[in-house]
């Protein structure tokens, strides 16, 4: 029984002199914490906005393919600025406007000054405000 109590005698001490963290230890560790987490959010986000990006370039890319397609497919070409629409009729203006998941792209097939040459192009707005494009330039076989 006596070496139980030296036991817990010097066990008591031992508390005493080891209460536990200091407050200087514990906001050392919630600042890491917050640099991690926060450096974690940072990351998430911006993954998300590039891939938002790519899927909205490569959204502009099949619209701008769907517009060669159709410009290689009219046997009279288009001589001014527009857009084909879903029956492969030649037009201007807000028939030109394609929404798609929050985008708004712009479509114009520009005939450039060679009769045969043509710039198609999708022009919308990122997520962080830019304005975006993707163009192709085509060549109708004489």
């Amino acid at each position: 029984m006596i070496g139980f109590m030296k036991l817990l005698a010097r066990n008591t001490n031992r508390s005493h002199r080891e209460r536990g963290d200091t407050i200087i230890e514990v906001l050392i560790a919630i600042g890491i914490v917050s640099l991690v987490l926060t450096s974690a959010y940072a990351l998430t986000n911006r993954n998300i906005q590039i891939s938002q990006e790519v899927q909205e370039q490569a959204y502009a890319q099949k619209l701008v393919e769907r517009q060669v397609e159709l410009l290689r497919a009219v046997p009279i070409k288009p001589t001014m600025d527009g857009c084909f629409n879903t029956s492969g009729l030649p037009v201007s203006g807000p028939a030109c406007q394609v929404t798609n998941g929050g985008a708004s792209y712009t479509l114009l097939v520009h005939p450039l000054a060679s009769a045969s040459q043509y710039s198609v192009q999708a022009i919308w707005q990122t997520l962080d405000g830019k304005t975006a494009n993707v163009t192709v330039y085509y060549q109708v076989a004489s």
